[in-house]
């Protein structure tokens, strides 16, 4: 009897088990990265940042005169931003992804105890303003994610 039969059945689920191995799920869309990336800030999770940045991101909020490299420098900027506005939360409310590029329109809202922009020290300010981002995705990964606001305009 020959062995032919078996040994081709083997070597097909070999081969098939291979490319099931080979097989790399599709990565998540930019919108999806972005809104995680969102979602991993109100909940304080910079853990998270190891996942959804790109080794070597950039993260600038423009309004602050932030710009951070790296999974490491954007944990700190929020436990910077805790300090100050311990229940900030950030509200996406449009995104708009056109290939590696995702625009986010947001909200802020927060209470605030810090230095004013006018430098003037204020206490449990209820903070709230619009603004927005312009996110870079490759592969699933955030390679650039950058906030645009005017500041002063929460403290009115």
């Amino acid at each position: 009897m020959s062995r032919l039969p078996y040994i081709a059945g083997g070597l097909f689920a070999v081969v098939a088990a291979a490319c099931a191995v080979e097989q790399k799920p599709p990565a998540a869309s930019g919108k999806a990265v972005a809104e995680a990336y969102v979602r991993a800030w109100n909940q304080r999770d910079s853990a998270a940042f190891d996942t959804l940045m790109a080794p070597g991101a950039i993260h600038e909020d423009v309004a602050q005169n932030f710009r951070g490299q790296g999974a490491k420098a954007v944990t700190g900027f929020m436990r910077d931003l805790i300090s100050v506005e311990p229940d900030f939360k950030w509200t996406v409310t449009n995104t708009i992804e056109d290939g590696k590029f995702v625009a986010l329109e947001w909200t802020w809202t927060s209470t605030y105890t810090g230095p004013d922009p006018t430098g003037k020290r204020v206490t449990n300010k209820h903070l709230s303003g619009k603004g927005s981002s312009f996110a870079e995705v490759e592969n699933g990964k955030i390679k650039r994610f950058t906030d645009y606001y005017d500041q002063a305009s929460y403290f009115r």
